[in-house]
C-alpha cells in the first residue's frame, strides 16, 4: 500500500462520489483556548495499491506528544475489493481523530501498520499552541 496524502485539515468529510471535501489542508498548527484540551481533528488519508492485494487492511493513526505519550489513536479497517479491469485501486478517507492535549508543544500524527509501531515514514508534525485572546484570528 502506498500513501498519496496523509495530513490533518481544518475540516474534511467523505463525499458521495468516493472522494473527500477538504478545508484547510494541510493544517499546519492547532490553537486551543486552554489546557488540558479534548479536541478532534480531521485527518485526510489517500492510499492506493495493486489489484489482487490488501483486501482487508488494518492500520492505525496515532498522535503522540514530544515525550512519546500516545494522546490519540484511531484504528482504520476497510474491505478493499479489486476493480475489474484495473491494475490498481484507490481509497481516500476523512477520519476524525480524538486528541487529549495536556499542554502546548509539538505533537506528531503517524500512520502505522500496528498500534505498537513507533517509527513510520508517514508522520506529520503538529505544533499546538494556546490561543492568544488578544490576537485577531488568522487562517491556520
Amino acid at each position: 500500500m502506498q500513501v498519496v496524502a496523509f495530513a490533518p485539515s481544518l475540516g474534511a468529510v467523505n463525499n458521495d462520489g468516493g472522494g473527500v471535501d477538504v478545508r484547510g489542508f494541510p493544517m499546519t498548527s492547532c490553537h486551543v483556548d486552554s489546557f488540558p484540551a479534548q479536541i478532534a481533528i480531521s485527518i485526510v488519508l489517500a492510499v492506493y495499491t495493486q489489484g489482487g492485494t490488501d483486501y482487508d487492511p488494518e492500520r492505525f493513526i496515532i498522535a503522540r506528544s514530544a515525550q512519546g505519550e500516545t494522546v490519540g489513536e484511531l484504528q482504520c479497517r476497510w474491505h478493499w475489493p479489486d476493480h475489474p479491469g484495473s491494475p490498481v485501486k484507490f481509497r481516500v478517507f476523512a477520519h476524525q481523530l480524538p486528541l487529549r492535549l495536556p499542554s502546548a508543544g509539538l505533537y506528531t500524527i503517524g500512520f502505522h501498520e500496528s498500534r505498537h509501531e513507533i517509527e513510520t515514514p508517514h508522520q506529520f508534525p503538529m505544533p499546538v499552541f494556546k490561543t492568544d485572546p488578544f490576537r485577531a484570528p488568522s487562517a491556520q
